[in-house]
Order: C-alpha cells, then structure tokens, then sequence
C-alpha cells in the first residue's frame, strides 16, 4: 500500500512539474507584457499601508459576490419556463422519488439474480459433496469391474468440473 502511494505520489509530481514547464514560458510573458510584477508589488506595498481599507476592499467584495450568486439562485428558482410551468427547481420532492423507482426495481431486480446465484452455488456444492462420497465408496471397494472403474472416471471428471466452477465464481466475486 506504501509504495502504491509513493508512485502516486512520484506521478502527481511529474505532472505538475509537466504542466509548470509548458506554462511558466506561457505565464511568464503574459506578466512581462502587462509587467504584472512591478503592479503586484505597488499593490502589496499599498496594502501594508492601507491595512483597514485592504481589508474593507476584500470584504465588501466577497460580501458583494455572495449577495449577487443569492440573487441569481433566487431569480433562477422563480423563474418559469416558456409554458409558465414552474421549473425543474420547485418540483415537490413525491415526483423525484417517483423517478427513483426504476433505480430501486433495478436493485430489487439484482438481489434476486444474487439469491438465484447463490442458490445455484450452494446446490452445485451439495453435488459434488455427494460425488466426492460416491467417488470414495467406489474407491474402496477392494475389486472393481469395468462398470466400477468407468462410473470413478465419470464422477470425477464431473467433480472436476465442479471444483472449477465454484473456484471460478469465487474469483468473479473477489
């Protein structure tokens, strides 16, 4: 897991190394041009000098943002649409819980298929239980027949191939 993380780590470096080198040319001349350093600084040194009215300019800034994306939200949800039908925005919450009830017929729908499979493992394991007793009393037996040596042959051919079925849905469920 540490070293999982350490190579994240090594790659989100090399891609922030990647963008800051193709954009650092970029940047750097857009700063030359509009000589953005030298405004940058005046800017700090009058902040340090103006400290309340640094600090009001902010305020009233973000304060006048907030206020405006409050505006905006509470004219897009009074707002109609051309058929003077209330939007998206002011359905009542009964006809969204309408629309969740294919999600959960889709989830009833996999549980069922779950149980079905799960079902299916547990009887395919009974099988190859009692193949695996009939496969030891045939081994048993002190002389076999042809028919004897043909049905241990059949069993566990078939006990094979249940081994390898219920070894692969293991894998598919991991």
């Amino acid at each position: 897991m540490k070293s999982f993380i350490k190579e994240l780590r090594n790659h989100r470096l090399k891609t922030h190394l990647l963008i800051r080198s193709w954009l650092q040319p970029k940047l750097g001349a857009v700063g030359i041009r509009y000589r953005l350093p030298a405004k940058i600084r005046l800017a700090n040194r009058w902040a340090g000098k103006h400290p309340k009215r640094t600090f009001a300019c902010v305020a009233g800034s973000l304060l006048f943002l907030l206020a405006g994306n409050i505006a905006l939200d509470m004219a897009k949800a009074n707002r109609t649409d051309r058929f003077g039908e209330l939007n998206e925005l002011n359905e009542p919450a009964v006809s969204t819980i309408t629309h969740m009830e294919p999600l959960f017929d889709g989830f009833r729908t996999i549980q069922a298929n779950k149980d079905i499979h799960r079902q299916t493992l547990l009887e395919l394991a009974g099988k190859g239980q009692a193949l695996r007793k009939e496969l030891d009393s045939l081994i048993a037996i002190p002389k076999k027949t042809k028919v004897d040596s043909m049905r241990i042959v059949r069993s566990y051919g078939q006990l094979e191939r249940i081994v390898n079925s219920l070894k692969n849905n293991d894998n598919d469920e991991n």
